[in-house]
C-alpha cells in the first residue's frame, strides 16, 4: 500500500515540477503579473500536494512541515504583492524565511556550529546591501527593511548547511536555500541597482526552481521518516 501511494505521489511531484518549469518559462517570455502569480502557485501547490501525502503517510514532526508549506505560501505572496507594493512584498518574503527557519530548528535545536556559518553568510549579505555600488536604496524605510531581510536568510542558509548530513531531504533543503540566498542577491541588484537582462535571468531561474526544491523535499522528509523508508533515497 505505502509503495504504490509512494508511486503515485512520486508521480505527481513530477508532474507538477514540470508544470512549475513550463510555467515559468512562459512567464519569461509573456511577462504579466498574473502569469508571475500562476508561476508561484505551482510550487504553493506542490508544497500542499506532500503535506496530503504526510498526512497519508502519517509522518512525524509535521510541526517541520506546516513552516515550510507556510514558508511556500508567504513566497506566493511575496510574488504577487511586489509587483504592487514592493515594501508588503519584502515583508512578505521575509516571514516565509521565518517560516523555513524555525522549521530548520524543529529539526535540530540552536547549536554554536550555527553562529559560525550564519556570521560570514550575514557579512557577505549585508555587504551586498550596503558596501557594493551594485545597490542604492534612497529611502531609509526600505533600506532598514532589506538589511533585516538580508540577516533572516542568512541565518536560513546558514541553519540549512548546518543541518546538513547525507540524506535526501537535508540535501535539497541546503540546494534550495543557496538557490534562494543567490536568486535574493540578484533580485536586489535588479530592483535597487544596476538591473539587466542576465540580473532577471539569474534570479528568476534560481528563485522559482528553489521554491519548488523546498517543496520538493517534504515527499523526500515523508520517506525518510515514515516507517523508517528510503533514508537516502535518489533526488527525485
Amino acid at each position: 500500500m505505502n509503495e504504490k501511494l509512494q508511486k503515485t505521489f512520486r508521480t505527481l511531484n513530477i508532474l507538477l515540477l514540470v508544470c512549475a518549469m513550463t510555467c515559468l518559462v512562459c512567464y519569461d517570455i509573456f511577462g504579466g503579473l498574473w502569469l508571475k502569480g500562476l508561476t508561484s502557485c505551482w510550487f504553493a501547490a506542490l508544497g500542499r500536494t506532500n503535506l496530503v501525502y504526510a498526512r497519508k503517510r502519517k509522518c512525524p514532526n509535521m510541526r517541520f512541515l506546516y513552516c515550510i508549506a507556510a514558508g511556500l505560501v508567504f513566497g506566493m505572496c511575496a510574488d504577487v504583492l511586489l509587483g504592487v507594493q514592493s515594501i508588503l512584498g519584502i515583508v512578505s518574503f521575509a516571514l516565509g524565511h521565518v517560516c523555513y527557519l524555525i522549521a530548520f530548528y524543529t529539526l535540530e535545536k540552536p547549536k554554536m556550529k550555527d553562529l559560525f556559518i550564519v556570521l560570514p553568510i550575514a557579512a557577505a549579505s549585508l555587504f551586498v546591501v550596503t558596501g557594493t555600488p551594485y545597490i542604492q536604496i534612497e529611502d531609509p524605510l526600505l533600506k532598514k527593511l532589506l538589511l533585516g531581510y538580508a540577516v533572516i536568510i542568512a541565518c536560513m542558509l546558514g541553519k540549512a548547511i548546518s543541518n546538513l548530513d547525507k540524506s535526501s531531504s537535508r540535501r535539497l533543503i541546503c540546494l534550495g536555500c543557496a538557490m534562494f540566498w543567490f536568486s535574493d542577491v540578484m533580485l536586489a541588484i535588479d530592483m535597487f541597482g544596476t538591473a539587466s537582462r542576465l540580473t532577471w535571468v539569474l534570479c528568476s531561474y534560481t528563485y522559482w526552481p528553489a521554491q519548488n526544491i523546498l517543496a520538493h523535499s517534504i515527499f523526500h522528509f515523508v520517506n525518510e521518516h515514515s516507517n523508517g523508508e528510503e533514508k537516502h533515497g535518489s533526488i527525485l
